[in-house]
């Protein structure tokens, strides 16, 4: 049996070595991770507000339309989402179709079901006016 380090060859890598670089690769995937929640988390803000400014414009164009009228814009102001949406939906166009409804919507600009809801905004009850408070999309996980 021949003991000289010369003569073996190939002799591998010791414990140490291993665990020096499991260490690297480990610290190494623990920022990347980071990174790529990082980039999830602003994607998902920036398409909460794309579908904030769709909703935004539809509603300006509701209120300058000269087809509505006060009974458009009780209607508006009514409460129920839907009924509100049905109001702007001729307005909105999502990757070239017409949501339906605001499920649709959000089927549409790619959000989760039952987990989102949108605020369109109120409307003054003694003047009938549209605020001009932007919409608002909550709920995004």
């Amino acid at each position: 049996m021949n003991r000289n380090p010369k003569a073996r060859g190939n002799r591998g890598f010791t414990i140490v070595e291993l665990i020096v670089v499991i260490t690297v690769i480990g610290f190494l995937a623990a920022i990347a991770v980071g990174a790529y929640n990082k980039v999830v988390n602003d994607a998902k803000v920036t398409k909460s507000l794309a579908l904030v400014n769709t909703l935004s414009t539809a509603k300006s164009l509701f209120v300058a339309d000269p087809a509505t009228t006060a009974a458009n814009i009780v209607t508006f102001n009514g409460g129920a989402l839907d009924a509100s949406f049905a109001l702007i939906a001729k307005y909105i166009r999502v990757n070239g179709a017409i949501p339906t409804d605001s499920a649709n919507l959000l089927a549409l600009s790619g959000f989760p079901a039952g987990v989102v809801t949108i605020t369109l905004g109120t409307v003054d009850d003694a003047t009938n006016n549209v605020t001009d408070s932007p919409p608002t999309v909550t709920g995004y996980p």
